[in-house]
């Protein structure tokens, strides 16, 4: 690393200034980049940042974009800004580090390693595979809460399971409706995995975790926003690996749509809380 680079002025954001940010604009509008080690990230990261650990990131700015904006965080901010310094001092237009980091984050955080949920994606896929693919992962995130209704013992968490249920129709009806519109009708997205849900973990599995464990309506809210922030995070690495701009423009669309999930989450875990 070039450490006079160090000394380019840089600006800050709060953690509340950074979600402010993010939570304004849509996924395609900024950058959120991690320049932790994959171990710190894998732990817990961000819903859509791209890992670029500080020792790399001098040859690896060809993966970012100079003119989109970049929010840089690391553990606590100390590492960020040493990158948010670099980027300002590579001529990209506008760079934010998040003073505080990480550990300073108030809110859901995504988990595991940087190929997660990418071991059925190559990346290559045209936008028919791309449709077909999300709408299998929407398919069995509703098939789930179908399941967790089916062994609710109290009418009010079957109402919520329902409700969450009916967050995958809307995401199903218009995918459905984008499918259809280039192959008429009729035509059905095709079988592209089975058993995979939203953020990529299989239904069996997160059933089985998910029945001795959710109790009351703050668990099934904490729970279900878990697994939109897991969503948001696969949808925007998604995004990351496509070669398609289609197909890449596709998934930042549902990592939007999980962005507008968490909120309403958000908003009724306040109300129980």
């Amino acid at each position: 690393m070039n450490w006079k680079n160090l000394f380019v002025p840089g600006k800050d954001f709060s953690v509340a200034q950074a979600k402010e940010y993010m939570e304004a604009r849509g996924a395609e509008a900024y950058q959120l980049l991690d320049v932790r080690q994959p171990k710190e990230y894998e732990a817990g990261h961000l819903a859509g940042a791209k890992l670029i650990p500080l020792k790399e990131l001098p040859g690896r700015l060809d993966e970012l974009e100079k003119e989109k904006p970049v929010i840089v965080y690391c553990a606590v901010g100390g590492r960020s800004k040493a990158a948010a310094q670099l980027l300002a001092g590579k001529d990209f237009a506008s760079v934010y580090n998040m003073a505080g980091g990480i550990k300073a984050w108030q809110g859901h955080q995504a988990k595991g390693p940087e190929e997660a949920g990418l071991e059925f994606f190559t990346g290559q896929e045209e936008y028919e595979d791309g449709v077909s693919l999300a709408y299998a992962m929407e398919e069995g995130l509703q098939e789930f809460y179908r399941l967790m209704a089916g062994r609710a013992q109290d009418a009010e968490e079957r109402q919520l399971y329902t409700r969450l249920m009916g967050f995958e129709d809307m995401h199903k009806a218009r995918l459905l409706a984008e499918y259809r519109q280039a192959h008429g009708p009729e035509a059905m997205p095709r079988k592209a995995v089975a058993g995979i849900m939203e953020g990529g973990g299989r239904v069996d599995d997160f059933f089985a975790q998910a029945e001795a464990h959710l109790h009351g309506k703050r668990d099934i809210l904490e729970f279900a926003m878990g697994l939109e922030t897991q969503a948001l995070d696969l949808y925007s690495r998604m995004a990351q690996k496509s070669t398609q701009q289609e197909v890449r423009a596709l998934f930042l669309r549902l990592a939007d749509e999980e962005k507008a999930h968490l909120a309403y989450l958000a908003d009724a875990l306040d109300k129980v809380l």
